[in-house]
């Protein structure tokens, strides 16, 4: 019997597993403790050698880089593409508040273990600031689309800091606290929002529509 040929996308397929794998492996062993964090462990927790690892992400901190692309492409970012479709900046300002609530539930556990080891790990400190300057581009996208009458009389930069604050994991995760979820802060942050930039409070949450063939028999 002749052996079926391992076709380049066999191997494609193969390769993709394995790096879903070490992903995985790496997400458990963050939401425990990021102090037992290392190529050893993930390889370890995968079943297979730390040369591997190493293969598929070249250091730890390309391990974590690769991580926080994986959590941003799932869940709650899903929705991302409509923040920037929405025609008004204001509409987009608030479902952009909205997704970051909900992305920070999902991912509240590891995101509080990330940061409690902030300033001990070098790499996890840079894949930390290259994430965060991903939502502050957002944020600079979405203020440049405002109307100057939206504005309020400080310069754009300080105005962008001021709403990259709010818009932080720390700022959700505090305003929650133990008895609620980030998510459940969502419309408290927006009112902050609004109020830095001087205009109406919000109304309630917009929900999303859902997905035909979701509701229940």
């Amino acid at each position: 019997m002749t052996p079926r040929p391992y076709s380049p996308v066999n191997r494609r397929r193969a390769v993709d597993a394995g790096r879903d794998r070490i992903l995985d492996a790496a997400l458990q062993l963050l939401q425990r403790d990021f102090a037992a964090f290392s190529l050893d462990a993930v390889a370890r927790k995968a079943g297979i050698t730390r040369m591997t690892v190493y293969n598929q992400f070249g250091s730890k901190a390309g391990l974590l880089e690769e991580l926080f692309d994986q959590l941003v492409t799932r869940g709650a970012f899903a929705d991302m593409p409509a923040v920037f479709a929405e025609p008004d900046p204001g509409d987009a300002l608030e479902l952009f508040v909205e997704i970051l609530g909900r992305f920070y539930s999902e991912n509240r556990s590891v995101l509080s273990r990330m940061r409690a080891a902030a300033g001990s790990d070098p790499d996890l400190d840079e894949a930390m600031r290259k994430r965060n300057e991903r939502r502050r581009r957002g944020i600079e996208t979405l203020v440049q689309r405002l109307d100057p009458r939206q504005r309020p009389s400080v310069p754009d930069g300080e105005l962008v800091n001021t709403l990259d604050v709010l818009l932080s994991f720390n700022t959700f995760d505090s305003l929650a606290g133990p008895e609620r979820t980030p998510s459940d802060v969502a419309q408290l942050v927006r009112r902050l929002v609004r109020g830095v930039l001087g205009g109406r409070n919000p109304g309630p949450l917009r929900t999303r529509p859902k997905k035909r063939g979701s509701r229940r028999k």
